[in-house]
């Protein structure tokens, strides 16, 4: 007898290695199945285990009471008493991955192979049909669900008040036990973050076209309706609105990307991204360009190509696409990226949408905005010499501006403060960090 691990096959010399014949059972189940043997020595000899009267009921009670779903191998016993050998044979598991000691594994060649959480995720998706966020939250309570953030949902869908229960029921939150599932907890947990740290947005305004100088930046946490507020009022302070002098009393204000189509790719992230992985979602604004990242690839059935014409709906998270579709913010035909293409060919706004390393990002190209004369006309010496000063710089402070033009610093926020609401220049910080960032072409 020779001791020749394999993909299938695993040897142990003792029963004091039971922990690691648990985790090989759940690396097969995982894989193609295969067999552990006890009583192999170092070099492939038969070294024998001695058994004692409840020795087999012992080890098939550590298999079952520590791997996840509990595995039932068929354990036998060959050879005489002096050299017994007992024989573990386990069959492929419908259910994948098999997990041992809180861990998903997997059987890779000779080895037993710790599955990353997103391949594991996928796994279970793929066996169970159950996406992430239909899966049990288990750590989770109903008490920890907030009745503000059900209340404010409420109105938004404009339903009357009914239980927390039933609400979650309604949006198929539950599980079939009746406990909540992992996207009742980002959509209505008081910190949805406690239990899923990931499950955050990082927002940025960079200097230039490069991720090197942050002009503003912002992490956001809270459930993912707040995300998505908070992340459209980054994005309005931190991008360019367009003044144009109708005639009217009022002004008409453009913005620099169009707000229906930000709204729509930022949306489509939450919706979409892949909440089993450690990446976030991030805003990239810079010269040049806008970028909405989220973490996930594209269903296999699903190309680059296909997103720029009809296409089904394929939500990598349908419980929260369903609860974003109640709220009436989103569509479930699948025409989410047409509505962006449209928005953006109206605009002349050059598009892509990507897929690598692991992350989907929708990329918008810095339209062309020009100060129309009318508004020119409107700049005062001082302004004009201050925007020049801010796009050789990059950047101009009241202090700056003061200097520039030799006036007091009353007079000096003022004129600042007309070029931003002309949209000329973005206000970015607070206090001592302020700064007045320079938009568009002139």
């Amino acid at each position: 007898m020779s001791r020749q691990e394999t993909q299938t096959r695993e040897d142990k010399q003792s029963l004091n290695e039971w922990r690691e014949v648990v985790e090989s059972v759940a690396a097969f189940a995982t894989s193609k199945g295969g067999i552990v043997r006890i009583g192999i020595g170092p070099k492939g000899e038969n070294v024998g285990v001695q058994l004692g009267k409840g020795t087999l009921e012992d080890l098939s009670n550590k298999i079952k009471q520590n791997t996840d779903p509990p595995q039932y191998p068929s354990i036998l016993i060959e050879g005489p008493s002096e050299s017994t050998v007992i024989v573990i044979r386990v069959e492929e598991s419908p259910i994948k991955p098999v997990w041992a000691f809180g861990r998903p594994l997997k059987r890779v060649g000779r080895t037993n192979q710790h599955l990353p959480r997103e391949e594991a995720h996928r796994l279970i998706e793929a066996t169970t049909g159950s996406t992430w966020d239909a899966l049990p939250s288990e750590n989770f309570d109903l008490k920890e669900v907030s009745k503000e953030y059900i209340r404010d949902f409420q109105k938004r869908v404009r339903q009357s008040q009914v239980p927390v229960q039933t609400l979650l029921r309604n949006l198929s939150l539950v599980t079939s036990n009746g406990g909540p599932c992992n996207g009742a907890v980002l959509l209505f947990g008081r910190n949805p973050q406690q239990f899923f740290p990931e499950a955050q947005m990082k927002c940025a305004r960079f200097a230039g076209t490069t991720s090197v100088r942050f002009l503003d930046e912002m992490t956001i946490e809270g459930t993912l309706l707040n995300q998505l507020e908070n992340a459209l009022k980054f994005v309005a302070r931190n991008t360019q609105r367009e003044i144009r002098i109708t005639g009217r009393p009022e002004r008409e204000t453009i913005p620099e990307y169009p707000e229906a189509a930000i709204r729509e790719a930022v949306i489509n992230a939450i919706c979409h991204r892949d909440y089993s992985t450690v990446g976030t979602i991030q805003i990239r604004i810079y010269d040049d360009r806008f970028e909405v990242w989220n973490p996930g690839t594209l269903p296999p059935s699903l190309t680059i190509e296909r997103l720029y014409r009809e296409h089904p709906s394929l939500p990598r998270n349908p419980k929260i696409a369903l609860a974003f579709y109640r709220a009436r913010l989103i569509e479930h035909w699948g025409t989410g990226t047409l509505r962006i293409a449209e928005a953006c060919d109206r605009l002349n706004i050059k598009l892509e949408f990507l897929s690598e390393s692991g992350f989907f990002m929708v990329r918008f190209g810095k339209p062309e905005i020009k100060i129309p004369p009318s508004m020119e006309m409107k700049l005062n010496d001082r302004q004009s010499k201050g925007l020049e000063y801010a796009k050789k710089n990059g950047k101009i402070t009241t202090g700056e501006y003061k200097r520039l033009c030799n006036i007091s610093e009353r007079q000096a926020f003022d004129d600042l403060k007309s070029l931003v609401e002309m949209g000329l220049l973005i206000r970015t910080g607070s206090g001592r960090t302020t700064r007045y960032i320079p938009i568009g072409n002139g």
